[in-house]
């Protein structure tokens, strides 16, 4: 089982999604597992997902934003870690920058993920990954963008903060630091871009993110050379669990440094000390 069945499940949903009305594209129909709205396009990406897993006759579990946890008989694992659509409110607005992540965890932890694959729409653009593998964008070999600094750098950042001016103020000095700042709306295809070497850096501080956003992407980046790390400046690992809530910057580990010693004022070191620089 390796990105060969991964892009399988993404083009199932690239097929189902071609077939929608464009005026149902937005319709609420529910709320999600993940406590989002699920729109029409999120149910039908979703429901072509399992289809497809079914007829491939997969064993396990699936773990989607929308439905919450489906088995597939017995056994727990593998897992796949689905978001069917990340950027819903562009694909709904007619933005065109939104993905689809879906990954492979052979355990219940971030770090047992062994293979992602995120899917650019709409132009189809796919970035794979396999542990130990490497990362590839359509089949080519891809690898995060080393940089001295960011001050001549172009970052993607997150601002929706749903009014938390704490969460704003803090994300403040980094995006005062760099040259470029980008808001794209598609966390998964953002960090991909990192991956890429599109951007040097992306930084989410709101403890707003699932594991169904970042799944696929953290081994896509790691496999392209890349860190991510949670704010204490720790690799960031936790459950695959939808109950999770996730901050976190993503590039070169110098450049992961660098923003968090810009966010906190302080020349940030590795490892567990850097909680006690953060929080002397």
């Amino acid at each position: 089982m390796d990105t060969t069945f991964l892009e399988g499940i993404c083009r199932a949903e690239v097929e189902a999604i071609s077939k929608l009305a464009p005026h149902l594209v937005e319709k609420i129909v529910r709320q999600g597992a993940g406590g989002d709205h699920t729109r029409m396009i999120d149910l039908v990406a979703e429901e072509a997902a399992i289809s497809y897993l079914e007829s491939v006759s997969f064993r396990g579990r699936l773990l989607s934003e929308e439905l919450g946890e489906k088995r597939f008989g017995a056994d727990d694992f593998p897992l796949i870690v689905l978001d069917p659509v990340d950027g819903t409110t562009n694909a709904a607005r007619g933005i065109n920058f939104f993905s689809i992540s879906v990954a492979l965890s052979s355990g219940a932890l971030l770090s047992d993920v062994i293979a992602g694959a995120v899917m650019e729409l709409p132009s189809g653009r796919l970035f794979t990954a396999e542990k130990w593998k490497g990362a590839f964008m359509d089949g080519k070999r891809i690898g995060v963008r080393a940089k001295s600094s960011l001050r001549d750098g172009l970052i993607g950042v997150d601002f929706n903060v749903l009014g938390n001016q704490q969460k704003m103020f803090e994300i403040l000095p980094l995006c005062l630091g760099v040259k470029h700042i980008r808001n794209m709306g598609s966390a998964a295809l953002e960090l991909c871009y990192v991956a890429s070497g599109g951007l040097d850096l992306y930084a989410d501080n709101r403890s707003m993110l699932r594991v169904t956003d970042i799944a696929a992407a953290y081994v896509i980046i790691l496999e392209a050379g890349g860190s991510m790390l949670d704010l204490n400046g720790n690799t960031l690992d936790c459950e695959l669990s939808l109950s999770e809530r996730i901050s976190l910057v993503a590039g070169s580990e110098a450049n992961c440094r660098e923003a968090l010693s810009l966010i906190y004022g302080k020349r940030l070191v590795t490892g567990k000390n850097v909680a006690k620089e953060i929080n002397p």
